[in-house]
């Protein structure tokens, strides 16, 4: 999948983090305001998966790292993805073009921007996949790391995202292995994961994948399951008036 290259500056960690408009939008009034709400069967439901869900008593604000953004700033709609990389679902919905063909005639073309906030509730491989993920995303990898991982998926907890082998698929992108082990280790991004699950909880997330589109003037659409790309095509036309 050929996806937008993002300049990272180093700051702090080796990361810069920005607070979005799109956080508050989601976090403060659209759910309140979702205007449409698109549901569809091919989503992983948290009530049928195995519960062992990364949780903490009250959500922190959604800060996103640069690198998990696809698109320009600029983009007139904001897709929020709410995934999980051990998710069949979130695996068919890669696997199937139907999340390349988003990106080539909506990102690319600067209708709208892709931000991922993983949803991890399979397990503990399914935190360190998101871990491994941001790790790579540090050296400028992050959406190739995301690549691999959905590649790679083997049935949930089944060792295919285990430590052992994220290192392997780090190896192959060329990382600095001792910077991306040191990341692992510390858990640094285990908060962020903590923060986008609750996040998601609090909007009312229970399967993934879970979309939220959000529009120029702060109106939202809900999209739930991997949907073709027509249901997001026909929805960013909605929300800019096309």
């Amino acid at each position: 999948m050929t996806r937008t290259k993002k300049t990272i500056q180093s700051n702090h960690g080796g990361r810069t983090v920005i607070l979005l408009v799109v956080a508050l939008a989601i976090g403060l009034g659209a759910i309140l305001y979702l205007a449409q709400s698109t549901q569809g069967n091919n989503s992983t439901n948290v009530s049928s998966a195995p519960q062992e869900a990364i949780s903490q008593p009250k959500a922190e604000p959604v800060i996103i790292p640069e690198f998990a953004i696809l698109g320009s700033k600029n983009a007139p709609v904001t897709i929020v993805e709410y995934g999980e990389f051990q998710c069949p679902s979130c695996g068919y919905w890669v696997k199937s073009t139907q999340e390349e063909r988003i990106v080539k005639r909506l990102v690319d073309t600067g209708k709208a921007r892709l931000v991922w906030r993983d949803f991890a509730y399979y397990g503990p491989d399914s935190a360190y996949a998101s871990e491994a993920a941001y790790a790579a995303g540090e050296q400028g990898k992050f959406w190739e790391f995301y690549s691999i991982l959905f590649s790679k998926q083997g049935n949930p907890n089944d060792g295919w995202a285990n430590k052992d082998n994220l290192r392997k698929y780090a190896q192959t992108l060329g990382l600095d292995m001792t910077k991306f082990d040191s990341i692992l280790e510390s858990r640094k991004y285990l908060p962020l994961i903590k923060s986008n699950f609750n996040s998601g909880r609090e909007l009312g997330v229970d399967g993934t994948p879970t979309f939220f589109l959000i529009g120029p003037t702060g109106k939202s659409i809900k999209i739930v399951g991997a949907q073709p790309y027509e249901v997001f095509e026909r929805a960013i036309n909605s929300l800019i008036g096309g």
